[in-house]
């Protein structure tokens, strides 16, 4: 089949999910496949350059841009649900953030049993700078659509979104604004 070997079907990489459902005729999986390969791609090259640049990982990161929307800190329960991981990885990764300086521990006013997380100021700086860098990054994966393009994607996308919620009956049991991506607010 002609797009197997389109290399500007797949970005011109090969073995990839796309690539290797291209025979598929089954234009709802050939879409799925696509979106995945797209999401892979961008996913792999953040992850390269947060470590490069930053020295942090993405699920570091992710864990810093929650501290970031929520300044007076957060449980690490919370953060777990935030980031759809378990408290045991929430806890080893608040633990080398606080072995670098990057967040703290602190009381819970309202809980004497539970502690809150929150960014130290040299933390604050570091996640700042590379929020800034990450948003420069996501603009330049997307800088061959128009602005129409993207909001018509957006538009698309979010309908789709909407749809698999639907069908699915939300049967993860969590809130929308628990399901959507991160969104800085920088």
């Amino acid at each position: 089949m002609a797009a197997a070997n389109d290399p500007t079907a797949t970005g011109g990489m090969t073995g990839d999910y796309e690539t290797r459902g291209a025979e598929v005729d089954h234009q709802d999986l050939r879409l799925w496949l696509r979106m995945m390969a797209l999401q892979k791609l961008v996913v792999n090259e953040l992850r390269r350059r947060l470590r490069v640049s930053f020295g942090i990982s993405i699920a570091r990161f992710d864990l810093m841009s929650q501290l970031d929307l929520n300044q007076t800190g957060m449980r690490i329960g919370e953060l777990s649900d935030r980031l759809m991981v378990t408290t045991g990885n929430i806890t080893g990764l608040v633990d080398e953030l606080v072995g670098a300086g990057l967040v703290r521990r602190m009381a819970d006013p309202t809980s004497r049993r539970a502690s809150l997380v929150r960014l130290t100021p040299k933390g604050q700086r570091h996640f700042t700078a590379a929020a800034k860098a990450h948003e420069v990054w996501i603009a330049e994966f997307f800088s061959t659509l128009s602005r129409d393009d993207k909001r018509l994607l957006f538009d698309l996308v979010g309908r789709q979104k909407a749809s698999v919620l639907s069908c699915i009956g939300n049967s993860a049991g969590l809130p929308d604004n628990k399901i959507s991506a991160y969104s800085p607010r920088h």
